[in-house]
């Protein structure tokens, strides 16, 4: 019965349009017109802002400068830094739950000092309780630790009032609808699993965000998805998760 994959693969398409819509909207931030080294310790930043990340970003001294300079002159607060390397599943969690990706962000120095926890999620949390204006930009430079995408998933997403329920029972109940598509139809049934394979690139393709995994992650998509459910659901607190702060009190120059 052709009819029910041909349903599940339309539906399948339809959502990638919408989250690739969603993605449209993130602008690049340009690339610094001069080279500067990598650096991770660094002083606070002039100009009334300061770069937060995780342990284990990456950024460089031109881009952070760029980022600082973006959020200066549009007037915002905080400043979302999205890597452009960003991984399948975070990719797809940041579009489906929330627009940071839980990497690095540019805050005004008053909010930072009445925000900071010493935890960048729990940062992050209290300052979407401010009456504060926030933007996100794709920056051109690798930010996320060279470690497999399900590490420190659980934690971001429960640091920012999405439940494991809300992130894998929609993606759970999709895998559902492949297999059963495949089920009643063998003939047609594999429309509904390339559709399901082919969501990445409908997502990402021909867009500044470029996942470091975007091949793999797709072509296997019905091996992988079930995998990062387990991984998700048993990671208890990955080291690169842990977050090493430093108080911006104490940076002040």
């Amino acid at each position: 019965m052709i009819a029910v994959p041909a349903l599940v693969a339309a539906g399948l398409i339809a959502d990638a349009m919408r989250l690739r819509r969603r993605l449209a909207r993130l602008r690049r931030l340009p690339q610094p017109r001069r080279p500067a080294p990598l650096s991770w310790e660094r002083p606070r930043e002039p100009g009334g802002y300061d770069v937060i990340s995780a342990d284990g970003a990456v950024i460089a001294a031109g881009v952070r400068r760029a980022a600082i300079a973006h959020a200066r002159d549009t007037g915002l607060d905080v400043l979302g830094l999205v890597p452009a390397d960003l991984p399948v599943t975070r990719a797809l969690d940041m579009l489906r739950h929330t627009r940071d990706a839980g990497f690095a962000t540019v805050v005004h120095t008053e909010l930072l000092d009445d925000a900071y926890t010493g935890d960048y999620t729990t940062t992050m949390a209290r300052l979407h309780h401010y009456d504060a204006d926030t933007g996100h930009v794709i920056v051109p430079c690798h930010l996320t630790p060279r470690a497999p995408a399900y590490k420190g998933r659980a934690a971001w997403l429960q640091g920012l009032g999405v439940s494991l329920a809300q992130a894998l029972v929609p993606s759970i109940l999709v895998m559902g609808l492949v297999l059963a598509a495949l089920a009643s139809d063998p003939q047609w049934g594999p429309i509904a699993v390339i559709a399901y394979c082919a969501v990445p690139y409908l997502v990402f393709a021909g867009t500044p965000l470029s996942p470091r995994d975007l091949h793999r992650t797709a072509l296997l998509r019905p091996v992988l998805t079930p995998y990062t459910w387990w991984r998700t659901l048993v990671e208890d607190a990955p080291p690169w998760n842990r977050l090493t702060w430093r108080d911006p009190r104490k940076d002040e120059i």
